[in-house]
């Protein structure tokens, strides 16, 4: 991949050389994401040496951006603490619900577990609203009706440790109200957080989702920035 990637930006620099006054933007969506976090991290690593890496200094700024990218490393990955790259901007888009960004192997055995195990019954689904308690009455030997309050207890999976890490700073893209589509935020999140949740819809790792909303917060900052 390296060999490629070096032969096309040198192409690129010999057919216009002006072009070494801009910024390189490395991008992708899924595999594609993760692939381009390691380039990014590749074409800034101080102690290797390429082809691909000696091209570094030949651009502006680096920045990468991915979308749904899944982990790729044992440790979190991110831009050297340089001041040379302050500027340059590292960041992975994570739709909230999207399990590719958490597709680690033991994540993916146990999110297939819990598509095959039971659905939580009534009482579990009624459980995911404010927590109400119940009274019931237990029959003991030579007593009469003794009350007991029971509180429901919402249903709980499990989540396997995690072996591999994200790469970038982690912004997670969630809709405040689920009936408004428009209505979109993003949240810093941390890997470790990242760790502790259950993402598993699929249709949460559509390309056109994560660019519908990206377009969707980009109108916003732009208005914000006319109106405000």
């Amino acid at each position: 991949m390296i060999k490629p990637v070096a032969a096309r930006l040198r192409s690129l620099l010999e057919e216009n050389p002006a072009r070494s006054s801009f910024s390189l933007l490395m991008t992708g969506h899924s595999a594609g994401g993760a692939v381009a976090s390691l380039l990014y991290m590749h074409m800034l690593a101080e102690y290797a040496q390429s082809e691909l890496n000696i091209l570094t200094g030949c651009f502006k700024r680096i920045h990468c951006i991915t979308f749904g990218a899944p982990p790729v490393s044992l440790l979190p990955l991110s831009k050297p603490p340089k001041l040379r790259y302050k500027k340059s901007l590292f960041l992975s888009f994570i739709n909230e619900g999207d399990p590719v960004p958490r597709a680690d192997k033991a994540y993916v055995r146990s999110l297939l577990a819990l598509y095959a195990s039971p659905a939580p019954g009534a009482s579990c689904l009624g459980s995911l609203l404010p927590v109400k308690t119940t009274t019931t009455f237990a029959l003991l030997p030579g007593a009469h009706r003794k009350p007991q309050t029971v509180a429901s207890v919402p249903p709980v999976w499990k989540v396997p440790p995690g072996t591999l890490s994200n790469a970038g700073r982690l912004v997670v893209l969630r809709t405040v109200h689920l009936r408004m589509e428009d209505d979109v935020m993003a949240e810093v999140t941390s890997d470790e957080e990242l760790r502790s949740v259950v993402f598993g819809n699929p249709m949460m790792h559509m390309m056109r989702l994560y660019a519908r909303r990206i377009e969707i917060l980009a109108t916003k900052a732009v208005t914000a920035k006319i109106w405000g």
